[in-house]
């Protein structure tokens, strides 16, 4: 729900405990320079270097962007991304401080927003072409940010203004694990953040927590319950098994999977998946109002196995190109919109790279100002290729009735595949599709077949 909460939720942003005079960090005070060496990746996992003149500059308001000047005959830039460690200096970029945000999330693991998603696919003969090819259900993106989005993620965590005065239904404050003398929530102040804008009074942000009985009273649907349970009880089993295997547990991953394991282990976890299962649309009554009426996809023992979810398991964490610099919680909604509008005009006006952090940091998607929309992503995949009836799939919104439109979009059509449908495409996924660059990894893995018969 990367591009649903924005609207169903009204999330604005994040939150660790708030430092009381706290002063934005030595990164938003100079502008530096950098030469440095790129580098992209090519189809087929081939990887090809690029020069480039790395410009650390600053907007007019004071946050600062990336120039990038590419150097490369006959290829030009290749829009691509790999799970990659959002702690690690990147070679020819500038070093990431060590009050890096990300940083303080990885010491302070209770930190870390994680959500979860369902992404469902299909392979189907295209009736204009005749041609075979994958398709993805989505529905156009809720904030603008971009063209569509899985429109199924469901946080199990997240972060909310601090001056909210109650969290979303469905959701409580989240409790640190020994209370602070300063404030019976977890918080997180919002100038850890590089956008922050410069000069500006800080504010902060809080964590809130899905509520174990999030789907009682009118939402209440025990068989889905039940599923969602054999779903959840086979990913704590694999994520316990991936924590007894691992060599190195110092290693991104092994922590990354530490702190979603952590989060999954939690009663709570269980109506995230819940939720996930609903928004996806798959699992709803065809006829409103008919309790026990058919679903488009039966539960039971017609269900779709579970283990195979759960085998397609795969964690990433979405680091998202933020506003810069970052709007106020209290910016009207008209604002927001018309930052989004025109963000890609400043960042080209300003020199701001839209595709990398000044860290070297690849970014997954267009955000709006949601610091917590730097997640780790827990992914489930459903191939639907043989389940019938799906040709139009209601999408609802996580705590309500309202149905919204879902279209099987062709991995074409969201900028994943190349017009051939089966090399992996270089364009930049991040205007069309959010989810782009997760999708793509996911064929790249082997976790969703793609069409090979032309």
């Amino acid at each position: 729900m990367i591009e649903l909460l924005a609207v169903t939720l009204s999330i604005p942003g994040v939150s660790s405990f708030v430092l009381s005079g706290h002063v934005p960090s030595a990164r938003r005070r100079a502008a530096q320079s950098a030469e440095a060496t790129a580098s992209w990746e090519l189809p087929q996992v081939l990887r090809a270097a690029v020069v480039g003149k790395v410009l650390a500059s600053r907007t007019p308001r004071g946050c600062r962007g990336l120039a990038v000047r590419m150097s490369a005959p006959g290829t030009g830039r290749q829009y691509t991304w790999s799970p990659q460690d959002l702690t690690k200096d990147c070679p020819g970029f500038l070093p990431i401080p060590d009050d890096d945000y990300v940083k303080k999330y990885q010491r302070n693991p209770e930190l870390w927003p994680v959500e979860f998603f369902l992404i469902a696919y299909r392979r189907r003969i295209n009736k204009t072409t005749g041609e075979s090819e994958t398709q993805v259900l989505v529905r156009k993106s809720a904030n603008g940010t971009s063209k569509w989005g899985v429109g199924t993620g469901v946080p199990v965590t997240r972060w909310i203004a601090s001056t909210q005065d109650e969290p979303p239904l469905g959701y409580r404050w989240s409790e640190p694990p020994v209370p602070a003398q300063e404030s019976p929530r977890i918080r997180f102040d919002a100038s850890s953040f590089p956008e922050f804008p410069q000069g500006q009074e800080t504010w902060s942000y809080d964590k809130i927590d899905i509520c174990e009985d999030a789907f009682d009273g009118q939402f209440k649907d025990p068989e889905l319950e039940e599923y969602a349970s054999r779903i959840l009880c086979g990913l704590r089993s694999k994520l316990s098994e991936k924590a007894n295997s691992e060599t190195n547990l110092n290693s991104w991953e092994a922590r990354r999977d530490s702190e979603v394991k952590a989060v999954v282990d939690k009663p709570n976890s269980l109506a995230a998946v819940q939720g996930t299962l609903r928004m996806s649309g798959l699992f709803a009554r065809k006829e409103a109002g008919a309790g026990a009426g058919p679903r488009y996809v039966a539960l039971g023992d017609s269900a779709p196995d579970p283990n195979k979810l759960v085998r397609s398991m795969r964690i990433f964490t979405m680091f998202p190109q933020m506003p810069c610099p970052m709007p106020l919680p209290s910016t009207p909604q008209a604002e927001l919109q018309r930052e989004i509008r025109t963000r890609e005009a400043r960042m080209a006006e300003s020199g701001r790279d839209p595709h990398t952090d000044p860290y070297g940091r690849v970014f997954t998607h267009i955000s709006t100002n949601n610091p917590s929309n730097t997640i780790h992503g827990v992914y489930l995949t459903l191939d639907a290729t043989d389940l019938p009836g799906l040709d139009e799939v209601p999408a609802v919104d996580l705590f309500g009735t309202k149905e919204i439109k879902r279209e099987w979009k062709s991995l074409q059509d969201l900028a994943v595949l190349e017009s051939d449908g089966r090399t992996i495409s270089t364009a930049d996924t991040k205007p069309t599709f959010i989810s782009g660059f997760i999708v793509r990894q996911l064929v790249k893995e082997g976790v969703m077949c793609v069409s090979t018969n032309k």
